[in-house]
């Protein structure tokens, strides 16, 4: 049995390791040493709600003007986290996270505009998530000439959850048109590591989960499939991109497959990327890194040849 100094001198090991890989984790290393040229605006209000933290966001603008002199792209990111209280800035003091996004493509010449919104258990209704993410691309929208920033080129790009949400504005119009929005007028959805089938996701999912996804889309069945971005399969929608890691969980990966077999059958041109080797968080937290295969197909969206 170790000594205590043993078990002392072990611990620190490990503490020490654990700072170690923190200091080179590729979100924090592409946040904290990529910013330079990156102008950040934080906490921006969304709503008229303005001391609601939930319900704002971080913008991160190129520092120099674009060489063409032509208005930029801006993204809109939508985190993840279960639908439950993560946070646009919740990991970012130690993994960088979500920052690492916004920087990315600022620095890419493409404004970003990082987002909270309400979640479980604040909100009970997952169609009050939905609202202020169409809010906020609202918001952005109607922002963009003060930015320098094109209102016809506004983008969504959804993590995980945020995937699923992102997914769900695209396919079901009706919740940005309640939300004074044309689906039409939003230069493309992306969704990365999303779910696209909730009742048949549930089983994959703990009890505590399962319980918040009935609570905030259900509780039936017809109600879960009203908020599944599979049940909207047709031929004609806005510009979408899915994707997922070949390592993402079983739930996700099998998820994205089956929509891209029900895509297919209807005739849609949406498009699906799989990325090879990379879990569940790995592409987003990796995003603009070594080797990041993530950024290309993201570009080939907004920014196509």
């Amino acid at each position: 049995m170790p000594s205590p100094r043993r078990k002392r001198l072990l611990a620190l090991i490990a503490f020490a390791s654990a700072l170690g890989l923190l200091w080179v984790w590729p979100a924090r290393r592409n946040y904290y040493f990529k910013r330079d040229g990156v102008v950040r605006r934080l906490d921006l209000p969304y709503t008229t709600a303005s001391a609601d933290p939930k319900r704002q966001l971080d913008l991160y603008l190129p520092r120099a003007a674009r060489p063409d002199a032509r208005p930029a792209p801006v993204v809109v990111f939508v985190h993840g986290g279960y639908w439950s209280p993560l946070d646009r800035r919740w990991l970012q003091p130690l993994t960088g996270a979500f920052g690492n996004v916004g920087v990315a493509f600022a620095r890419r010449g493409i404004v970003a505009a990082v987002i909270s919104y309400r979640q479980y258990p604040l909100v009970r209704r997952g169609d009050d998530s939905l609202d202020d993410v169409a809010a906020a691309i609202r918001f952005v929208r109607a922002s963009c000439p003060s930015w320098g920033c094109d209102p016809g080129r506004v983008f969504v790009v959804g993590h995980s959850a945020g995937g699923h949400l992102a997914s769900l504005l695209a396919m079901d119009g009706r919740i940005l048109r309640r939300n004074g929005l044309d689906p039409e007028a939003i230069g493309g959805f992306v969704s990365i590591d999303g779910l696209f089938d909730l009742r048949a996701a549930l089983a994959a999912f703990k009890p505590e989960q399962a319980d918040i996804v009935r609570q905030l889309f259900g509780p039936d069945d017809a109600s879960l499939a009203a908020h599944s971005t599979i049940s909207y399969a047709r031929a004609q929608h806005p510009p979408m991109l899915f994707v997922d890691s070949t390592g993402d969980e079983r739930v996700c990966l099998d998820g994205f497959r089956r929509m891209r077999t029900r895509m297919a059958e209807v005739g849609s041109p949406a498009r699906f990327v799989e990325l090879a080797g990379l879990g569940h968080n790995e592409a987003i937290l990796g995003l603009d890194g070594d080797g990041d295969p993530l950024m290309p197909a993201l570009l080939d969206l907004i920014r196509p040849r």
